[in-house]
């Protein structure tokens, strides 16, 4: 038999913060409330999706890939899914169809000083994700929803945590 693992939020606060329609949505809350695993989750209703694309934001590199961090749980969560694809040389994960083909990604970034965000002139982001906005700049949140666009048949979207 077949192991199935299912990946769904918890009632409450995260359920309601994975189903809110809204343009941009902001989860807050204590440490240890599930914000993270919420984010995480977040673009996994559109992995099968050609093209969609969700960067996931954290102001330094560390706390993407320090012990424990967002990388690892990115790997708790998304190892074993269909088509899931880890690149940690270029901090993606891939989520392909049974052909091998990319559909989506998920690439995790840091901007650590405002004129960082010109690096991301041209891009098109389906869903923009901050982990801790609170540790960005107002100038790095507004110039990266100018980067909120897509082509892909979503609706782009900004989804955040914060303490």
């Amino acid at each position: 038999m077949k192991h199935v693992r299912i990946i769904k939020p918890q009632a409450g606060p995260q359920e309601n913060f994975l189903a809110s329609p809204a343009d941009i949505c902001i989860y807050g809350g204590a440490a240890g409330g599930g914000k993270t695993y919420g984010l995480l989750m977040s673009p996994l209703r559109h992995k099968n999706v050609k093209g969609f694309g969700c960067v996931i934001f954290r102001r330094n590199f560390n706390q993407i890939f320090a012990e424990g961090g967002l990388w690892d749980e990115a790997m708790n969560m998304y190892y074993g899914i269909n088509g899931a694809v880890p690149r940690k040389s270029r901090s993606q994960w891939l989520f392909t169809n049974r052909a091998g083909r990319t559909l989506s990604k998920i690439s995790f970034a840091h901007i650590e000083r405002d004129e960082e965000v010109h690096s991301w002139q041209g891009s098109q982001i389906c869903e923009i994700c901050f982990d801790e906005l609170t540790h960005f700049s107002e100038y790095v949140f507004f110039y990266m929803l100018s980067r909120n666009r897509s082509v892909c048949g979503v609706k782009p979207f900004v989804r955040a945590t914060c303490n």
